[in-house]
């Protein structure tokens, strides 16, 4: 590849919010200065990249835990930047991110057809609260500063075996509503209040649920009901139909302080919206709500 060329060779993100680009050189990645940002429909500056082209940002083995099922390091544990095989990375988030390898499994079933119960995967379904959360906060905790090679942690182990984990609960305005979502869920009453809430709770790992607010309204209903004598004091106001969105009032979308982007012809930043995981009452978007309702009324 010659040497003024950068290559597309990787894309990461869902989408949802945008996808950026890595290039491979001499067996590093480095991210390219242009991202697509989808709130505005094209192309942007990376997130904390100048206005003008650099291509000096490295990915490292932590960028990849989160945004690959594995990569295999073949550089020094000290050397930085790190190199990666490209012939031994499973791209995209799959199922070993959350059953663990699955070699084993495979061979056992290729062999045994007619055994119906699964071998050598792991299920999340059987994890203690700390272990699921433990799964989830690899890539939903934030900075983590891990203490070993990345990719040896494995669903159901404990995560602050690898990582330097911070068990206090930062103030929620500190955190961005981007990268840590287990932070803020750690700060609202709803789980601080609960034995057994957890990310899967509300998130089914197996089913695209983006958007449809309903669904996970519903399952708010599950603990704030008549039953449990704290459901929300607006159903006088807004009627049986409360039920049917919890989530905007309570999870507002947020601007981010950290993903944000320079569209073109543009001097002034402009924030990706993320829904904060902070439950809470928000008496500004409760007011928007209302005003919305007393209008299509």
């Amino acid at each position: 590849m010659e040497k003024d060329k950068w290559r597309f060779d990787i894309a990461i993100g869902s989408g949802t919010l945008g996808q950026s680009t890595l290039s491979w050189r001499d067996n590093m990645l480095f991210q390219l200065p242009i991202t697509y940002f989808t709130a505005a429909d094209q192309w942007s500056n990376s997130t904390a990249y100048p206005d003008n082209a650099v291509f000096n940002r490295t990915i490292s083995s932590r960028c990849l835990e989160c945004h690959t099922t594995f990569a295999k390091t073949i550089s020094p544990p000290d050397e930085t930047p790190e190199k990666f095989d490209g012939n031994k990375i499973i791209y995209t988030v799959g199922c070993e991110k959350c059953h663990g390898p699955a070699a084993e499994h495979v061979k056992f079933h290729l062999q045994n057809p007619n055994q119906s119960k699964g071998k050598y995967v792991i299920n999340p379904a059987s994890f203690s609260r700390q272990q699921s959360l433990d799964m989830c906060t690899l890539c939903h905790g934030g900075r983590l500063q891990k203490s070993t090679a990345s990719f040896e942690f494995v669903s159901g182990d404990t995560l602050s075996k690898y990582f330097k984990i911070d068990t206090a609960a930062s103030e929620p305005s500190n955190i961005d509503v981007h990268g840590n979502q287990f932070g803020l869920l750690r700060s609202s009453k709803c789980f601080a209040l609960s034995n057994t809430m957890t990310c899967i709770t509300c998130h089914d790992a197996h089913e695209n649920e983006r958007g449809k607010i309903k669904v996970f309204s519903e399952r708010c209903i599950t603990c704030h009901n008549p039953q449990h004598q704290n459901l929300c004091k607006l159903i006088s106001t807004i009627g049986p139909s409360i039920k049917e969105n919890c989530i905007d009032c309570h999870m507002p979308f947020k601007p981010s302080n950290v993903v944000e982007v320079f569209l073109p012809h543009s001097n002034n930043p402009i924030p990706a919206l993320i829904r904060t995981h902070y439950i809470t009452t928000y008496p500004e978007e409760s007011k928007k709500i209302l005003s919305l309702m007393k209008n299509l009324n």
